[in-house]
C-alpha cells in the first residue's frame, strides 16, 4: 500500500474481549487518534479469536485476560504462540493470578478495567514503533546496544559525539518512571532520541542541532506530561562541551538535586549549577530559646517566618544539612509535646511520624515547610486545650524553663519548683528518676555546653564567659569545668586554637 509514494505498512490489531460495548469503544478511540493501525478485528469467543489469529495473522492483539477462563483446550493460547506479536492484556480483576498470567504471556503491559485510555494509546503507539522500526539505530557512542556499563562501571576517558545532548528526565512521582519511559517513546518526536531507564530516572541523549531545539522539545515534553498524567517533571541538561557517559551522567544527577528547593516543572543546566553555602545543622542556644517561646506563646508568625527563612530560594544549602537541621527543630517540638502529654494522643503522633518521615524522604523543602507549620498550629492548638484540663509534664517543663533561663545566676530549684506550682522535693525527685542526675548537674551542664561554645567562637575573657553563662563566680565556673573536662578554661581555648591553626 502506498501513501504519496511511501510505503505504509498495513498493521492489523485484533481486540478479543467478550464484552461488545468494551470492543466498540476500543475501535472508536483507535480511528479518532488516528493511530497506526489500518484494521481492527473483534472476537468475543474463543473460537473466533483463533479464527482470526490463524486467518489475519495481526501484528498487535488486546487480550481480555478472563475470556481464557473459557478455553478449556487451551486452543488460544496455542494459537497465541505460534505467531509473533505485540500482546496488551487487559482484566477486570487486578489479582496477582492475573499479573503472573500476563507475564507468561510476555505482554507489555496488564491493563485494568475500566481501561485508561492515556495508557492504552501510549503502549499501542509503542507496540506500532516497534513493529515500523524494528531495527532502529542506536546512537554510535552505544557499545553493544548498553550504555549502562559506562554509567556506573567505569568512565571511559573517550567523550560522545559533540553533536548529541545528554540530559535527563525525573518525574515528580518515581514510581510512574517505567510509565514515563513507554510515554516518552510513544511520543511523535521520540525517533530523533534515544531513552535508557534507570531506577529513578530517565537518561537521554539528542541529536537535535542546537540547545533551544532541545529546550523547545523539553518544554513540550513537560507540558504534555503534566497535562495526560497531572504530575510534574524536571529535566536537567548538559550544556558544557561533552565529556564521557559516567562524567555527565553524575552531573546531571547532581543538577536534579536542586529539585529540593526549587522544585518540579523545572530545567535545570550543569552550567549553572551553585556553590553551596555552609548550613549548621543544628540549633544554636538562641534559636531553641526562639522556638520554646514561640511554641508556648502560640507564636505561629514567628515559627513561619523561622521556617520559611530555610527555604529561600537565593542560597543554596545540602539537601541534607536541611534535613538535619529540621530533625533539630522536629527534636524541639517533640520536646513540647512530651511537655503536654501529646504522645498519648493517637492521631497527633500519626502526624508527628508522617512529618518525620517527609523530612528525610520528600524530594522537595517548600512541601515539607508547609506540613511543618501547620503541624506547628496544630500542637500549639493542642496545648491550648492541654492547659485547660491540667494535662503537663512537669520535668518538660522544666527543661524549656532551664533552656531559657540558665544564664541567670539566681536561677535554683525553689526557683523553677514555684514556677511549675509543685514543691522543690518533688521536682528534685523528678529530676533524678527521669533524668538520672540532679537539678543542679543538669543546671551545670547546660551552662557548660554554652561556655564551650563561647571558648570555640569568641575571644571574650573567661570572666565574662562565666557571668554569661550563668556563674556568677568565675573561680567557681573554673573549678566545674575542670572537675567536668580535666582541663581548665584557658588551657581549652588554647587547645582548640591549636586544633584549628
Amino acid at each position: 500500500m502506498k501513501n504519496n509514494g511511501v510505503m505504509v505498512r498495513r498493521m492489523k490489531l485484533l481486540i478479543i474481549d467478550r464484552d461488545q460495548t468494551e470492543r466498540t469503544g476500543i475501535q472508536w478511540f483507535i480511528k479518532h487518534y488516528q493511530l497506526d493501525i489500518t484494521t481492527v478485528y473483534e472476537a468475543g469467543t474463543v473460537e473466533d479469536a483463533i479464527n482470526c489469529l490463524e486467518m489475519e495473522n495481526p501484528e498487535i492483539i488486546l487480550l481480555e485476560l478472563e475470556i481464557l477462563m473459557q478455553d478449556k483446550t487451551k486452543g488460544l493460547k496455542r494459537a497465541l504462540s505460534i505467531q509473533p506479536h505485540h500482546l496488551i492484556t487487559i482484566t477486570a480483576e487486578p489479582l496477582f493470578k492475573n499479573a503472573q498470567e500476563a507475564l507468561s504471556l510476555r505482554a507489555l503491559t496488564l491493563l485494568v478495567k475500566p481501561i485508561d485510555l492515556n495508557l492504552l494509546k501510549q503502549y499501542l503507539t509503542h507496540a506500532c514503533r516497534q513493529i515500523l522500526y524494528p531495527f532502529k539505530d542506536t546512537l554510535s557512542y552505544v557499545q553493544e546496544n548498553s550504555i549502562y556499563p559506562a554509567l556506573f562501571i567505569y568512565d571511559s576517558s573517550t567523550p560522545i559525539e559533540d553533536n548529541v545532548f545528554c540530559f535527563m528526565i525525573e518525574t515528580e512521582f518515581s514510581e510512574q518512571n517505567e510509565l514515563l519511559f513507554h510515554w516518552l517513546q510513544s511520543l511523535p518526536f521520540s525517533q530523533q532520541f534515544t531513552f535508557y531507564p534507570l531506577s529513578k530516572r530517565i537518561m537521554c541523549f539528542s541529536r537535535d542541532n542546537n540547545l533551544e531545539e532541545l529546550i523547545k522539545k523539553g518544554k513540550s515534553i513537560m507540558r504534555e506530561w503534566t497535562k495526560s498524567h497531572n504530575a510534574y517533571l524536571n529535566i536537567a541538561i548538559y550544556d558544557l562541551p561533552n565529556r564521557s557517559i559516567k562524567t555527565m551522567y553524575n552531573a546531571l544527577k547532581q543538577a536534579l538535586s536542586l529539585r529540593f528547593q526549587s522544585g518540579f516543572s523545572q530545567f535545570f543546566y550543569v552550567s549553572q549549577m551553585p556553590v553551596y553555602k555552609k548550613f549548621d545543622h543544628f540549633l544554636t542556644i538562641e534559636q531553641q530559646r526562639l522556638w520554646i517561646n514561640g511554641l508556648e506563646q502560640n507564636d505561629v508568625q514567628t515559627i513561619k517566618i523561622f521556617l520559611y527563612n530555610i527555604s529561600n530560594l537565593e542560597i543554596y544549602y545540602q539537601p541534607d544539612a536541611i534535613r538535619i537541621h529540621l530533625t533539630s527543630i522536629l527534636a524541639q517540638v517533640r520536646r513540647f509535646m512530651l511537655k503536654y502529654q501529646m504522645e498519648k494522643m493517637i492521631e497527633v503522633e500519626k502526624k508527628y511520624d508522617l512529618l518525620f518521615d517527609m523530612i528525610l524522604n520528600h524530594p522537595v523543602l517548600y512541601t515539607i515547610i508547609q506540613e511543618f507549620v501547620l503541624f506547628c498550629q496544630d500542637i500549639m492548638n493542642q496545648a491550648v486545650h492541654q492547659k485547660e484540663h491540667g494535662q503537663f509534664d512537669y520535668v518538660n517543663g522544666a527543661l524549656d524553663y532551664i533552656d531559657i533561663f540558665y544564664s541567670d545566676s539566681t536561677l535554683n530549684l525553689k526557683t523553677l519548683a514555684d514556677f511549675l506550682g509543685i514543691s522543690s522535693s518533688y521536682l528534685s525527685m523528678l529530676f533524678s528518676t527521669t533524668k538520672g542526675v540532679t537539678f543542679k548537674q543538669y543546671l551545670n551542664e547546660k551552662r557548660l555546653t554554652h561556655a564551650i561554645q563561647l571558648l570555640k567562637e569568641t575571644s571574650l575573657p573567661i570572666s565574662e564567659i562565666a557571668s554569661t553563662t550563668g556563674f556568677n563566680d568565675s573561680n567557681y565556673f573554673s573549678k566545674v569545668f575542670k572537675s567536668k573536662f580535666s582541663i581548665s578554661p584557658i588551657a581549652y581555648r588554647q587547645q582548640m586554637k591549636l586544633v584549628i591553626d
